[in-house]
């Protein structure tokens, strides 16, 4: 009676994990975007290729196949267009929050303006330095000036170890 039990259990644990990658599946947005069929319920190819350090080439063998927007994982799309790259990339912003890709790059824990998710968030910060690199700051003679007289120095250096080797590493500009 017990291993009877044990046995429905595992059946019915079974039938409704099928059961939720079906429904998975009939329900994601992403099922109507090409790409290999296992990827609508598992990100294990795209893993595998990855270990063996081949992701770039997996992917770049699926746009051939699939076209510009290729469905590489349950929760991942990957887009090859230059229409695509502006709409995501581009500097006017994306609309778009970012994924939890970004924890990667934060700094001892802590957001800057690359890890920011947020897109209000971001632009609060955003707002702050802006005005540091606007074009206008930027091109003020004192700044001009500073890159001006460091790259004078520089072509004096370099004119100075004529025929000789120069280690451009050690070579203080600023002197």
């Amino acid at each position: 009676m017990v291993l009877l039990f044990k046995t429905s259990v595992l059946v019915a644990a079974s039938l409704l994990l099928v059961g939720w990658y079906i429904w998975k599946y009939l329900s994601s947005p992403l099922q109507t975007l090409p790409g290999p069929r296992i990827s609508l319920f598992t990100s294990v190819i795209l893993k595998y290729h990855e270990f063996r350090a081949l992701r770039t080439r997996y992917v770049h063998n699926l746009h051939l196949q699939y076209g510009p927007a290729v469905r590489i994982a349950p929760n991942e799309v990957s887009f090859a267009s230059l229409g695509a790259i502006k709409e995501i990339y581009g500097s006017g912003g994306s609309g778009y929050d970012k994924t939890e890709f970004y924890d990667l790059f934060k700094v001892y824990g802590r957001r800057t303006m690359f890890t920011t998710l947020n897109k209000e968030d971001h632009a609060k910060r955003k707002r702050i330095l802006a005005d540091r690199y606007a074009n206008s700051n930027i091109m003020k003679s004192q700044s001009l000036d500073g890159i001006a007289e460091r790259s004078r120095r520089f072509i004096e250096r370099c004119s100075q170890s004529a025929g000789r080797n120069i280690d451009l590493f050690i070579c203080r500009i600023n002197q």
